[in-house]
């Protein structure tokens, strides 16, 4: 312990720490140093997906891996908040209670009734949600449209998945909406910014970390009132 390694104070898992120095290298990031990485925010977009390719054949990873490790060390690096970081060796089953709570959330407004709605208001944000079905990748979660959004774990930031219980109510931000209707979630408190346009057009399968709207539960309730 001791603190002796300093990506135990961010976000990324130790299994991905060689990948996440490199990272640090290529995208040439400083972990404390939140100028180093929006020198070049306005293409980020370009720049990480560039680099999630090369890190994926030097590392033999998936490029969705790659990226979420990109993500994880930006919101490390950026985020005011501490208690979005991890202080210890030990992953948190809770998280500070702020985030991702459907305290001080609304349900989603009866006038957003269809994806395409949806879309135009990107990102929104403080939505209650519930857990419908946990998953490997993530969580499938209803916040009041015909189909489920997909909470994945790269967007829990100091939240345990395992913590997460079908049937619990949480607060999420809609971050994005593929070409083919898939919802992307993020938990509410993190305000991770909206998907681009090349994380919208990514693979949904899961062997990719995304999951169908098939994996989750069959049935599906009434919206809310």
């Amino acid at each position: 312990a001791g603190g002796s390694e300093p990506l135990d104070n961010t976000m990324v898992h130790p299994e991905s720490y060689d990948l996440a120095r490199w990272l640090l290298k290529e995208l040439r990031w400083t972990l404390n140093d939140a100028t180093s990485v929006k020198k070049d925010i306005d293409a980020k977009d370009e720049i990480w997906k560039a680099t999630s390719k090369k890190a994926c054949k030097k590392f033999d990873v998936s490029e969705d891996r790659a990226l979420s490790v990109i993500e994880h060390l930006f919101f490390s690096i950026t985020s005011p908040d501490p208690r979005t970081r991890k202080n210890s060796g030990a992953a948190s089953t809770s998280g500070p209670s702020n985030i991702g709570s459907a305290a001080g959330c609304a349900a989603l407004s009866s006038n957003i009734s269809t994806v395409d709605k949806l879309r135009d208001i990107l990102p929104h944000r403080n939505v209650i949600g519930t857990v419908r079905n946990v998953v490997d990748f993530g969580a499938f979660v209803d916040f009041g449209l015909e189909c489920d959004g997909l909470l994945h774990r790269s967007k829990l930031g100091p939240i345990n998945l395992g913590s997460l219980l079908v049937g619990q109510d949480i607060g999420v931000d809609i971050l994005g909406v593929s070409n083919d209707n898939k919802i992307s979630l993020g938990l509410a408190g993190l305000n991770f910014p909206v998907d681009g346009a090349d994380a919208k057009k990514r693979n949904f399968s899961g062997a990719n970390g995304i999951g169908k709207r098939g994996d989750g539960p069959v049935s599906k309730r009434k919206r809310r009132k």
